[in-house]
């Protein structure tokens, strides 16, 4: 998704922005070896507030691989996961070789920047009360649970701003794009290249537009269009997952292997939620047992990638079970971790306007998806946010890109978690940029569409 910023705030940033880079040129970061994978790892400091560029001061953890073939080594490529509030270091630093392909090794020095507030970022974001509470629905049926909804949200949000200080303010995707702006200046790179996964094709785009002509390269993969508002946000990915989850049962009656095979697995996932609705579901590990909602969000992010599938089946058989034990779902959803809400409240707004809103919007969840019921992330955002008390730095609009050169954007017809229709926004905001549709199934083509990821490499590699 992205944000449109007037005129006057983008004069105002570039004009900003250019004593901290210009301080970051003159001080290279310190590297030190890290990892077994022949990583570097060092901290970049860029401004708390980009607005006052001379102030306090925090750091941003960047992990790097050199190019192994130097020879032969284009530049440098910036790569974001996801998220938000995904951490690139361990990316880079842990698992190089699994997740980057050798052209990608072999020509660029490939960095992983933790954004502000993330990972190993100082300070972190932190928030003493969990963002979700078992408790507390997140699809409330009467009035008085949606305000225990928004009660709950204020609570936490103020928890958080009393544990992280003053960075709570700052955490925007604008703000992170910066940062990254700094680490460049920081690596001595005249232009970069990115690929930008889910979240980071927000992230990606962002940096694009403000600063077009350091642009050599980029992929989107898996996009973000944030001119939707999360109404829409929460009834796309709500049709994408009913369509990925049936997908998931036609595989269970083709594949033996599957611990559901022959079974009708969209009555039984049905009949879960009715009785998890009734009563929590048992499970080792969770005294009061598990909700409905955090199943539902457990078998959301397991739709992920067709390699969870066969795990995903093995949950749901135990879970309805004679004597059910739904401990797969124990501890989900992972994306309702501190710095994915402060962000994500930051950069998605919630604009539910009150109970009877946010009850038409469940009704329009169980008519597009009446077996997985809307338990999808950015169903996650627009109820965690409601009533959030921070003030969103980074409200919806269009992130409108003017300048860059070589921008691939992909969509899948089969993501659960970006919407093709996404992937399609995004490239009508960028000018020039190019549409790739992987027809796999999954988030993102680059982890599950082979062919898709091939061409991602090569519009990389070949970039004039």
């Amino acid at each position: 998704m992205s944000r449109a910023v007037v005129l006057a705030v983008v004069v105002g940033v570039a004009v900003a922005a250019v004593p901290a880079v210009a301080q970051a040129e003159r001080s290279r970061p310190d590297w030190r070896a890290c990892g077994e994978r022949g990583a570097e790892c060092a901290s970049v400091a860029v401004p708390l507030d980009w607005a006052r560029p001379g102030g306090e001061r925090i750091t941003v953890a960047v992990s790097r691989v050199k190019a192994a073939d130097p020879a032969r080594r284009i530049g440098v490529l910036f790569v974001n996961p996801g998220g938000p509030g995904g951490p690139a270091v361990p990316l880079v630093r842990d698992y190089l070789a699994e997740v980057f392909p050798p052209d990608l090794r072999d020509r660029f020095d490939i960095v992983g920047v933790d954004p502000r507030g993330v990972g190993e970022s100082v300070p972190a974001i932190t928030c003493p009360k969990p963002p979700t509470d078992p408790k507390t629905t997140q699809f409330p049926r009467t009035p008085e649970q949606y305000q225990r909804l928004v009660s709950y949200n204020r609570e936490v949000a103020n928890a958080c701003r009393q544990a992280t200080g003053p960075l709570i303010d700052h955490v925007d995707t604008v703000s992170a794009a910066r940062d990254f702006d700094a680490v460049r200046a920081a690596l001595g790179a005249d232009e970069v290249s990115w690929l930008g996964l889910s979240y980071g094709t927000l992230l990606g785009a962002t940096y694009a537009k403000m600063f077009p002509n350091r642009v050599r390269a980029a992929v989107f993969d898996g996009a973000v269009d944030h001119t939707i508002g999360s109404r829409r946000m929460a009834s796309d990915e709500a049709r994408s997952t009913e369509d990925v989850f049936t997908r998931f049962a036609e595989w269970c009656a083709a594949e033996q292997s599957c611990a559901l095979h022959g079974r009708d697995v969209l009555a039984e996932y049905r009949a879960l939620q009715d009785r998890a609705e009734r009563q929590n579901i048992p499970a080792e590990g969770a005294p009061d047992g598990v909700t409905a909602e955090r199943i539902g969000y457990g078998v959301y992010e397991l739709l992920y990638m067709t390699e969870t599938w066969p795990h995903l089946a093995e949950g749901l058989r135990d879970a309805t079970a004679a004597e059910p034990d739904a401990a797969m779902f124990v501890g989900r959803p992972s994306s309702s971790q501190a710095a994915y809400r402060v962000i994500a409240c930051h950069d998605f707004p919630s604009d539910v306007r009150g109970f009877a809103d946010l009850a038409a919007r469940q009704r329009e969840a169980r008519r597009l998806a009446p077996v997985t019921r809307g338990h999808v992330e950015a169903w996650d955002i627009q109820a965690g946010c409601a009533g959030w008390p921070i003030r969103p730095a980074n409200p919806w609009g269009p992130v409108l890109v003017r300048g860059a050169a070589n921008v691939l954007v992909v969509g899948g017809e089969h993501d659960p978690a970006t919407p093709h229709a996404w992937a399609v926004g995004l490239t009508c905001q960028i000018q020039g940029s190019r549409l790739l549709t992987s027809t796999a199934v999954g988030h993102t083509a680059y982890f599950n569409d082979p062919d898709v990821r091939r061409q991602e490499v090569a519009h990389l590699v070949d970039a004039a």
